[in-house]
């Protein structure tokens, strides 16, 4: 029918339906052959006459000629009709209709075509795309004024295109000049593998397959497809495909193949005929004729195609085969997601093989959720399986149509069960050829539709889909593609109407329903009854298309996603610890994709990150994270969880220690879940993965649910795609760990509908849960803006500058600034951010905000300093400490023998030491790299040297670091540590600094002492200062008074430092806020809190959610559902919730009470902390609530301790508790830098409240915390309550507890020591000896103690942890020498001291030592050689290894002295064990003479080499000297010699020939003798044995190969090979005595007593003191270039080996032989030194020979000696100190020992006798010089008192 006919009768369609009864007019128009008898059946069928009526109106339309003949047989009966017909007017709607097809067909080529000059385009192809169109839109057939209207719009379009006729295959076709097809363009967010433009009839496949084959030219063919373009004009010819293998084999392109002519195809094809030859060239030369017409036309035929057509029929077997196996796979069990119905197929809708799909729609029941129906076939045979997929659709699609129900049919899913109310499918998948697809389906649906609904169809029958199909056994290059192919039904209301469909079955008109899923005919009854309801059915549809419509209220995602985060709030407030679990990615994601989306994954500041993807490719958000934003976090799998994984199983502790990383390491945990590329952990299937990884998974879940608060996790489950099946299975587990601590998020529905639906099987949750905590859409770029929206980081500078030493800078990669995470590294364009800086509203209200908030009380910011002296006060001594700075900074200034000088800034707590510290950083970063050293661990010295040298390899600046308030043993360890990687830089400039510690330590009292490089800061302001902050005030007040401020009054911090710390003002301010706090939970949290803060040394921020318990009241209720996660600010707006919305209690404070607190960002848990604003104020609140409350702090103490928010266990409790510890145990120090007995809680309380309190709250303290180092304190609380039971108790307790602690072995040794002590001083106070009970008592505690201090001593020599603890050493003796006085009390004989010496050395039997037990007799006999033992130990570790306190950087305890107490012990064992006079009995033995005669030279001196030179300076040297010569000149004659005798014979001789001016050859003859008799003793001692360093030192120092000595003729050295051999044994020895010594961490440096002389002989070894080097105000390389030096030592040439630590000296005999010697450097040497020529000096450490080496032998530093006196200078305010502290204790002599006193005593007990005496007689029987000793009472008797205060407290020193 015509247009302008067809616009008659639809204009009259209304009229028409009402008035015309079809069955009247049907049949003659069927005789009239205008219908068909289908036709005539289909109208029939319908109910009403309205619906007859409207479909005989439809069925006209599709027929010519049908207007005339309807007209003839309606005016028959009513000629009213057909006139009304005639005459109606259509000439407007005739011109619409054209307008509408003009736009149409403009829409149309402007979408395909453009204009392009020279190039041309045959109508009949513009029609097959317009025809396209057309069928698409649903119009039908182009008619024939479409065609006509083509010409017209090209010409307006295209004004340039000319319309030609043309000839072509002897047709004359018309083709239009300058235009051709656009190429296919599909956009991003539609990308699919069908295009909806390509479906049509048969004509419109070729544009299905223009657009899905881009098209190319021959020449530009690749080898490896030249084959399939040709293959299917091969099979035409008849050639077979297998001979175009060729062009692969040689490589032959299109180009190449172009050039070929007959002769080069018979070198190529030899097998093939050459008749096929020939075609194969006519082939080719018809493709390159076509081409030149009409261009690029050929297209590469992709895989599953054109090339399915000549797929190997064995391949597709094996894959099957391969797929049988796979099918056994448990991947077998992963659910698959459904394509979003009605929608493209993305490459991410791919499903995997053999998975499954279950739906519970398999009948009509919604009709909007549609059906689906599964269909899979085995036959692979590409026509009968394209032909069952059209008639099957068909089938379907007309069953939608009559059941009014949307509908998906899936080809390649096997249909598996039906059960449980389920349908299951499994993904089989089928190879398609798309193309011809395409065509077999449109050609299949024109003819089975009639053509009159054919539009309609088009519009309700969607393109197929074709979804591929992942399978993992077979690569791409090994498989065919496989694809589900999916056809979507929406029978749209406003599209079919009442209408009833039909397709055409043998010319048979059939209706088709569903039977369930399954498409059945409807037939007699089935067909009546359908007919009648469908009306009732097509208005069902109506309405639930209406319901369907999206509601209005849409839910906000933003607000949703709040309601978890931040609890609503527009900032994040709340405390709370995310942990993200990552789905891998979709395939489909690329790198642009995860780079713009995915920032807000370490802004959240995750606890945890658990990711399921495996490999590290592109698509990894790990790579992202690493890669793009630069941001480090530390990589675990779950095997490093797993207790029997491979890692673990060997090494118990191993999973301890990676838990404990977990829970203190500052870099992120990144946990990769199921698998780890780069470790060959690969991906495993869910069963495997149940079998060998969920265990490691739920042990790092447990841990983290036991870490976190309650209620303060955040659970984000991530779904990325719908591979989420493994991180499905553990959901069930998360969620029940972290109830209503969860959300899930996913851009897209369909992937969250699984999850869903699995959570609601296995009732993990309920519908309500899953609705409220699943957010679906929010697309992952707005949750990137979000997170970045609510957060409260401060902005960083994007590129991190730093200074160089050439004056230029460089940039450190934020990478690299992220891996050094002990550093707070301080860029030098800090601050300087584009975005703020160069705004001024942004500027000035981030200026604001700052302040306020530092103001308030919080820790100084860069920020802070940026804004210079408008925020941050400039203290006086700011100038003091940077001049102080910048001299250590200079080398020329290093006069100590340090590369890491420390500058010290002491500071009362509150006084702004830690800003003024961060000041002194920020005006230094642009000249120097600077950082804050954030934690010191073992990686912190590798850090500092990568920031050193970073870009800066070559003699860089020292960087400036600052510690504030660290631990003191790390703060030492770690300067250690600088040193020692100092000596070894291998740099040339030895005076150079290496970096400077500025080292910011709080302190209550600060030390009296001061240098140049020591700064105090008090409570108290300078005038300038206090003027400042009047100034500043007004300026706050006055923006207050403007509304661009807080009111100043609230900035506690600013206004004590305004009031100058003044106490009044701290009093009232803090009454006037407590008093207004009302709320009891707020009182106690302020109390607590105070309390804390105020006896914390540290003043350590209290996690926020440890007073969880304290503060929250969880609501209880059935069903209710709580957000406990985020939190509303108090002073934020409050926006619409949830009725369930919970917010946790730190956003409901008062507002008094937040001003009183701090709240800071993030502590090493992970939360944020509270804090009093400052100590100060702490300490008055704390004193305000005891005043009016009449409380204690003892009593608030155990009332603290005691409630219960210490049962929680959790990182903030676990963090509480250490507080608690520090605040208990730690001990402040007093001003001459010694520590406090206790920490000063438990001074007051002890002070206020008494001994019974402190014991209370210490135990209590105890009780919740279990730390043995607490234990430790209680017992020495204890001790000095002396409650020895008590004391005992938990002295045991503690080293139960930590058994490799050697100080709690020592504090339980004190418990035996410090009884004696006391009962010593109670027999000295009431003149009392003890009786023998009671020095049988005495003698017990003594074995006790003895046993500790050895257990502590072994346990401080193998811990590898620990720096050297040598307290156990001097705790034994102290103990021995505190027993041996109280023996001498109690002993009983006449001349007891000579007695009981006889009974110690084993010289008597006595009978009074008969009351003793064996045990005790044994231990008494023992005693001497137990002393002798660990003085020797002493002694060594004092003469052969540098004192740790000539290293220390904090001086503590400056006044003891190790070396003066080991003079003072040596007394006191002397008076015991020595022999008193040179007089050897002659009733001894010879062995008992030979142990006598080494008591005597001990007593004399000789305990040890460093004793006997310090012979030298004392009056009575020289004779002690000779005498102990001679008497060792025995000894080594007799057979009971020791390696002793000949050491310390060797140490004397040496000792008087520095004395001699003249040199004795003897002497030195002795000396080899001597050396070589104690090197050979030495070699013979036992393994148990100890061995004297001295022995190897003087062996190879006396027979060290000099040219005088290898000539003497009066002796002979040893060879050089045994010297050698020597100093191997030496090194061993020195090893087994020292282990530690090879732990550079606990490296003490060895001492070098001797150094190779330029004399002969004795002489020629020089004594280090002699030549000045132990002196600590000059540097060693001064030294080395001084003239006295060079006038003493002997230079020696030898060659600097490959690493610089060792130089090969060459020995020359007077025979001319050479050997060779290796000796260690002192230091390491510069590369540009090795294996060179070096000159240097041979000195001789305990360790081995060392070589100083001369930078330039043959000059000299004649400025050396001023350097010296110079440094002298410098150096002697430093050692007033210690002078003076030495002289103090050298007043102690008179009570030194115990024989002392008692003649101190003695003396003073005559003279009071004999006043007693006089005081008898008359006065005037006495003379003046009488009279004037009565007067001398009352002093004698205070001298008396005094000598006894003095040895008591002298007992106590320990």
């Amino acid at each position: 029918m015509d247009t302008k006919h067809r616009l008659k009768i639809q204009k009259n369609y209304t009229y028409l339906l009402e008035e015309l009864r079809a069955q009247d007019i049907v049949d003659n128009l069927y005789t009239d052959c205008v219908i068909e008898h289908d036709d005539l059946q289909r109208i029939s069928s319908e109910v009403t006459d309205k619906d007859k009526a409207k479909c005989l109106i439809n069925i006209l339309y599709t027929k010519e000629r049908a207007f005339v003949a309807f007209l003839e047989e309606v005016g028959k009966d009513r000629p009213d009709i057909k006139e009304k017909i005639q005459q109606t007017d259509v000439g407007e709607e005739l011109g619409k209709e054209k307008e509408r097809r003009i736009e149409f067909l403009k829409k149309v080529l402007q979408k395909r075509y453009r204009l392009t000059e020279g190039k041309t385009i045959a109508e009949p192809d513009l029609l097959k795309d317009i025809s396209f169109e057309y069928w698409w839109e649903g119009k039908g057939d182009v008619t024939q004024s479409t065609k006509t209207d083509l010409a017209e719009c090209i010409q307006t379009l295209y004004p340039t295109s000319i319309r030609k006729r043309v000839t072509k295959k002897n047709k004359k076709i018309w083709r239009y000049t300058n235009i051709e097809r656009r190429e296919s363009e599909i956009s991003e967010d539609e990308e699919s593998v069908t295009d909806p433009e390509l479906v049509s009839n048969s004509d419109g496949a070729d544009s299905f397959h223009d657009a899905l084959h881009p098209t190319i030219l021959f020449k530009d063919i690749k080898p490896s497809d030249l084959k399939s373009v040709l293959a299917p004009f091969c099979e035409k010819e008849g050639i077979e495909a297998i001979h175009l293998e060729v062009f692969v084999r040689e490589k032959i392109d299109g180009k190449v193949f172009e050039e070929c002519d007959i002769t080069d195809l018979g070198h190529l094809f030899r097998d093939m005929p050459f008749g096929d030859r020939k075609r194969l060239l006519r082939i080719r030369n018809a493709i390159l004729e076509e081409e030149s017409k009409k261009g690029p036309y050929l297209v590469i035929p992709s895989s599953g195609s054109e090339a399915m057509e000549g797929t190997d029929t064995s391949l597709i077997c094996q894959n099957r085969v391969l797929s049988e196996s796979e099918e056994n796979d448990p991947e077998t069990k992963f659910k698959e997601i459904f394509r979003t119905f009605d929608t493209l197929a993305k490459p991410t809708d791919a499903y995997r093989r053999h998975a499954v799909l279950t739906t519970s729609n398999f009948y009509i029941s919604d009709l909007i959720e549609p059906l689906h129906s599964f269909r899979h076939r085995d036959d692979q045979d590409q026509s009968s399986l394209m032909n069952w997929i059209a008639e099957e659709t068909i089938k379907f699609a007309c069953a939608c149509f009559s059941g009014r129900t949307n509908g998906t049919i899936h080809f390649g899913i096997v249909e598996n069960t039906d059960k449980d109310g389920l349908l299951e499918g499994k993904v089989a998948g089928l190879y398609i050829n798309q193309s011809r697809f395409m065509e077999v389906f449109y050609d299949q649906i024109k003819q089975a539709f009639y053509k009159d609904q054919l539009g309609i169809v088009l519009q309700c029958l969607r393109p197929p889909q074709f979804v591929s199909v992942r399978h993992k056994v077979l690569s791409n290059e090994e498989a065919e593609p496989l694809f589900v192919v999916e056809i979507d039904v929406v029978p749209n209301y406003s599209l079919t109407n009442h209408d009833t469909f039909y397709i055409r079955e043998k010319n048979v008109p059939r209706i088709y329903n569903f039977d369930r899923n399954v498409p059945k005919v409807l037939l007699d009854e089935d067909l009546k009854n359908y007919m009648e309801s469908k009306p009732k059915l097509a208005e069902h549809r109506k309405r639930k298309e209406e319901e369907s419509l999206p509601s209005e209220t849409n839910v906000n995602l933003r607000e949703q996603f709040l309601n978890f985060y931040t609890a609503g709030s527009e900032k994040l407030t709340n405390d709370i610890y995310p942990i993200l679990f990552l789905s891998p990615l979709d395939s489909a994601m690329n790198e642009d994709f995860v780079s713009e989306n995915f920032e807000f994954l370490l802004n959240m500041e995750p606890t945890a990150i658990f990711d399921f993807h495996s490999s590290l490719d592109g698509k990894c958000l790990y790579n992202f994270v690493e890669a793009d934003l630069q941001r480090v976090v530390k990589v675990y799998t779950t095997d490093n969880f797993d207790r029997n994984s491979e890692e673990n199983a060997s090494n118990p502790d191993n999973l301890n220690n990676v838990l404990e990383e977990l829970s203190t390491s500052q870099l992120k945990p990144w946990i990769f879940c199921n698998g780890y590329e780069p470790l060959r952990k690969i991906p495993l299937n869910r069963l495997e993965w149940k079998k060998r990884r969920s265990e490691g998974f739920k042990e790092v879940t447990r841990f983290l649910q036991q870490e976190i608060p309650n209620e303060r996790a955040l659970v984000v489950f991530l779904i990325l795609s719908k591979n989420y099946d493994i991180m499905l299975e553990i959901a069930e587990e998360v969620i029940l760990k972290f109830q209503n601590q969860w959300i899930a998020m996913s851009e897209n529905e369909k992937l969250m509908e699984n999850w869903r639906d699995e959570l609601l099987r296995r009732d993990s949750v309920d519908k309500k849960t899953l609705k409220e905590r699943c957010i679906i859409g929010l697309p992952w770029k707005h949750v990137n803006n979000i997170v970045k929206e609510v957060s409260n980081f401060l902005p960083k500078v994007s590129k991190c500058q730093l200074p160089t030493s050439a004056g230029a800078f460089c940039y450190l990669k934020e990478k690299i600034r992220n891996e050094l995470c002990d550093l707070e590294i301080l860029s030098s364009n800090e601050c300087e951010i584009d975005d703020i800086c160069h705004d001024t509203h942004k500027l000035e209200n981030h200026r604001r905000f700052m302040e306020e908030k530092f103001y308030q009380g919080g820790q100084v910011t860069w920020w802070n300093l940026y804004f210079e002296d408008n925020h941050v006060l400039r203290r006086s001594q700011q100038e003091k400490i940077q001049q102080g700075v910048e001299k250590l900074l200079q080398p020329n200034q290093r006069f100590e023998d340090t590369r890491v000088p420390c500058f010290y800034l002491f500071h009362q707590p509150g006084a702004g030491g830690t800003t003024t510290a961060h000041q002194i950083l920020w005006q230094f970063r642009k000249s120097y790299r600077c950082s804050l050293i954030r934690k010191i661990t073992d990686q912190t010295c590798s850090q500092i040297e990568r920031l050193k040298y970073f870009e800066d390899p070559n003699n860089p600046m020292p960087p400036i670091l600052l510690i504030d308030n660290g631990d003191e043993e790390k703060v030492q360890d770690l300067h250690a540590r600088l040193e020692y990687k100092a000596r070894i830089s291998c740099k040339n400039d030895t005076r150079a600094i290496y970096c400077l510690l500025f080292l910011c330590i709080r302190r209550a009292n600060l030390p009296t002492f001061t240098d140049s490089h020591t700064v105090q800061l008090k409570h108290e302001l300078s005038t300038k200062e206090l003027e400042w902050l009047r100034r500043k005030y007004q300026s706050l007040d006055e923006m207050f008074r403007n509304n661009n401020g807080v009111d100043p009054k609230l900035l506690i911090s600013f206004n004590i430092l305004k009031e100058n710390f003044d106490r009044n003002y701290i009093q009232r301010t803090v009454k006037e806020f407590v008093d207004s706090i009302d709320i009891q939970k707020e009182m106690y949290l302020i109390k607590y809190l105070s309390l804390i803060n105020s006896y914390d040394i540290d003043f350590q921020s209290v996690p926020l959610s440890a007073f969880d318990t304290l503060m929250e009241e969880r609501k209880k209720g059935s069903g209710s559902v709580l957000y406990s996660m985020g939190s509303v600010s108090a002073f934020c707006g409050r926006r619409r919730h949830p009725s369930n919305l919970y917010r946790n209690w730190e956003s409901t404070l008062s507002q008094s009470t937040e001003v009183l607190l701090n709240r800071n960002a993030r502590v090493s848990t992970g939360g944020q902390a509270l804090s009093i604003i400052s100590k100060l104020f702490a300490k008055a609140i704390l004193d305000y609530i005891v005043m009016k409350d009449s409380l204690s702090i003892g009593d608030i103490m155990i009332e603290f301790l005691r409630h219960p928010l210490f049962i929680a266990e959790n990182a903030s409790v676990r963090q509480l508790k250490k507080i608690v510890q520090d605040v208990l145990k730690k001990r402040e120090f007093t001003e001459d830098q010694k520590k406090e007995k206790f920490s000063p809680i438990i001074l007051e309380i002890n002070e206020k409240e008494g001994k019974d309190k402190v014991a209370e709250v210490l135990e209590t303290g105890y009780e919740k915390t279990k730390d043995p180092m607490l234990a430790q304190q209680i017992a020495r609380f204890y001790i000095h309550s002396a409650n020895w039971g008590k004391a005992e108790e938990f002295a045991k307790t503690a080293v139960q507890s930590k058994p490799d602690n050697s100080y709690l072995w020592d504090t339980y040794g004190q418990i035996y020591k410090t009884q004696l002590t006391l009962k010593y001083k109670a027999y000295l106070a009431d003149c009392e000896a003890p009786n023998n009970s009671e020095i049988q008592e005495i003698v017990k505690l003594a074995m006790k103690g003895i046993e500790k201090f050895s257990k502590e001593q072994i346990v401080s020599e193998e811990s590898r942890f620990s720096r050297e603890n040598d307290a156990g050493y001097f705790g034994e003796v102290r103990l021995i020498v505190q027993l041996l006085d109280l023996i001498f009390l109690w002993f009983p004989g006449k001349d007891e001291k000579m007695d009981l010496h006889k009974y110690l050395v084993n010289m008597n039997n006595s009978k009074e030592f008969e009351i003793f037990s064996g045990e005790a007799l044994e231990f008494l006999k023992d005693l001497q050689e137990r002393s002798e033992k660990t003085m020797q130990v002493i002694e060594d570790k004092l003469a052969q290894l540098k004192n740790e306190k000539d290293g220390e950087i904090l001086k503590l305890n400056v006044s003891y002295n190790p070396r003066y107490e080991l003079v003072q012990l040596r007394e006191n064992l002397d008076n015991y064990f020595g022999e008193q006079t040179g007089e050897i009995p002659d009733h001894l033995s010879p062995e008992a003479k030979a142990s006598y005669i080494r008591r005597r030279v001990k007593r004399l001196g000789g305990r040890s080499s460093s004793s006997i030179l310090d012979l030298r300076n004392t009056p009575d040297g020289e004779t002690r000297l000779n005498e102990m010569a001679l008497k060792l000149s025995y000894n080594i004659m007799s057979q009971y010699a020791k390696a002793y005798d000949f050491v310390t014979l060797i140490t004397v001789t040496l000792v008087q020939n520095m004395t001699r001016k003249t040199f004795r050859e003897e002497d030195f003859k002795n000396l080899v003798e001597w050396s070589r008799r104690a090197y050979d003793l030495t070699l013979r001692l036992g393994d148990d044995e100890r061995p004297q360093l001295e022995a190897f030192m003087y062996f190879v120092m006396i027979h060290w190969p000099t040219e005088h000595k290898m000539k003497s003729k009066l002796y002979k050295i040893n060879p050089v090979e045994t010297v050698e051999e020597a100093i191997r044994r030496w090194k061993n020895a020195f090893n087994r005595l020292y282990p530690k010594q090879k732990e550079e961490a606990f490296r003490r440096r060895e001492t070098t007593y001797y150094f190779l002389g330029k004399g002969r002989g004795s002489s020629g070894i020089v004594y280090y003191k002699d030549i000045r080097c132990k002196q600590t105000y000059i540097d060693g390389e001064a030294l080395w270039r001084s003239k006295p030096v060079k006038e003493m030592l002997q230079q020696l040439k030898g060659t600097l080996l490959m690493d610089g630590w060792e130089i090969l000296y060459t020995v020359t005999s007077p025979n001319g032989n050479k050997s060779f010697i290796k000796v260690k450097n002192s230091y390491p040497s510069p590369r540009s030194m090795w294996q060179k020529s070096v000159v240097f000096y041979l000195g001789f450490s305990w360790s081995g020979p060392k070589a100083y080496i001369q930078k330039d032998p043959n000059t000299q530093d004649d400025m050396t000696l001023k350097d010296i006196q110079k440094g002298e200078d410098v150096t002697a305010a430093k050692q007033s100190n210690q002078t003076k502290a030495n002289n103090a204790v050298l007043n102690w002599q008179d009570v030194a020992t115990h024989e002392a006193y008692l003649n101190a005593v003695r003396k003073i007990n005559q003279q009071l006798q004999e006043i007693e005496s006089l005081k008898k007689r008359k006065d005037k029987d006495l003379n003046s010089k009488q009279r004037e000793m009565l007067k001398k009472e009352a002093r004698l008797k205070e001298e008396k008192n005094d000598l006894y205060e003095r040895r008591c407290k002298y007992v106590d020193r320990s």
